[in-house]
């Protein structure tokens, strides 16, 4: 009864992101790219990252193929990364309002590309990668499944780590010294301890 509980916190977790996200989809494919790099393996990474974030979870929601990957985990601590996802959809929310028609599933810049420096922009580069990275580490330790939570890791890994300098150079390119100034100001994943307002 306690797996059934916590498969339904994931399963409601993973449409929840999928129904924030589902307006901003709509908005992007309406917006005009200046720049795009949207290559075969830009198409690999995303790939590979969905099935980390939500085919494989869904297929330990709805099957039993991946229950020999189980592991133990006291029902308090399941509870409060439950919590912790919850808390994961809201920050997934703000973080698509804060970035609006900047928003892009892919490596590229807009023709009004515009860069954010208010709300958890203000502290954190990309506060998109904080959040995906809790999404996967949150949703194995929910799971209680080895399986689910390293190959979301992995797969996700592996998006964050061939992406991210990547598009760090793009917007230095395009932003010019304001980004290299805010680079100095914010953290990549988590704010400075330094900074100050």
């Amino acid at each position: 009864m306690e797996n059934y509980i916590f498969k339904a916190i994931l399963f409601l977790f993973i449409i929840s992101c999928g129904l924030v996200r589902f307006p901003f989809m709509k908005k992007y494919k309406q917006n005009i790219n200046a720049r795009s790099l949207h290559t075969t393996f830009e198409k690999i990474k995303v790939l590979l990252a969905w099935l980390g974030m939500c085919f494989v979870p869904f297929i330990y929601i709805f099957t039993g193929l991946l229950n020999r990957y189980d592991f133990s985990v006291p029902f308090i601590i399941r509870i409060l990364f439950s919590a912790g996802l919850a808390l994961d959809v809201y920050f997934f929310y703000i973080i698509h309002k804060e970035l609006g028609a900047n928003w892009s599933p892919i490596l590229e810049i807009k023709t009004k590309q515009n860069l954010i420096k208010t709300g958890v922009y203000k502290y954190i580069r990309h506060p998109m990668y904080t959040q995906s990275w809790l999404w996967v580490i949150f949703q194995g330790i929910v799971s209680a499944n080895w399986f689910v939570l390293i190959f979301g890791v992995l797969t996700w890994g592996f998006m964050y780590f061939t992406r991210v300098f990547s598009e760090e150079n793009m917007m230095i390119e395009v932003c010019n010294e304001e980004y290299v100034e805010y680079m100095q100001h914010t953290g990549r994943l988590l704010p400075k301890l330094s900074w100050r307002r």
